[in-house]
């Protein structure tokens, strides 16, 4: 990393990491695709903002996986490390961003398409109380550049 990348903050750790992957892609032909736009969970819209469209393309994909039996802590996980692709799909319809994540349909043991009147249900979900649980109030904590100018 030294050798090739030259630091982007305050000490030599602050880098913008290379890597190489691996030599075969997997390639997938049904997606899910959930869609997210600028407003966040308390009705407000955030103009053009990507990053709330894109959390919300999430939180919507979490919240439907969840409906086939994965706890929403497992649901985070699997979009965490599955191959998922998300895509910026509109920053022209102002006042609104809208953000997308398509998941492969392969990856699950089960269909998880939508179904015409059918609630999905799953086999997974396994509540164990010593785990601990994650909450969200809707708050996302934020950070201050310490290189950026004042």
């Amino acid at each position: 990393m030294k050798e090739y990348l030259t630091p982007m903050g305050p000490t030599p750790l602050h880098v913008n990491p290379i890597f190489e992957i691996g030599p075969l892609e997997p390639r997938f032909s049904e997606w899910l695709v959930f869609e997210g736009i600028s407003v966040d969970e308390s009705g407000r819209q955030h103009f053009l903002d990507a990053s709330v469209a894109y959390k919300r393309a999430v939180l919507n994909a979490i919240g439907y996986l969840s409906r086939f039996g994965y706890s929403k802590e497992q649901a985070y996980l699997l979009l965490s490390c599955c191959p998922c692709e998300g895509r910026i799909s509109g920053i022209v319809d102002s006042p609104n961003a809208v953000a997308t994540l398509a998941i492969p349909t392969a990856i699950f043991d089960q269909d998880i398409r939508p179904k015409n009147n059918k609630v999905p249900v799953g086999p997974r979900l396994v509540r164990n109380p010593n785990i601990p649980q994650c909450t969200y109030d809707g708050n996302l904590p934020t950070t201050k550049n310490p290189c950026a100018m004042e």
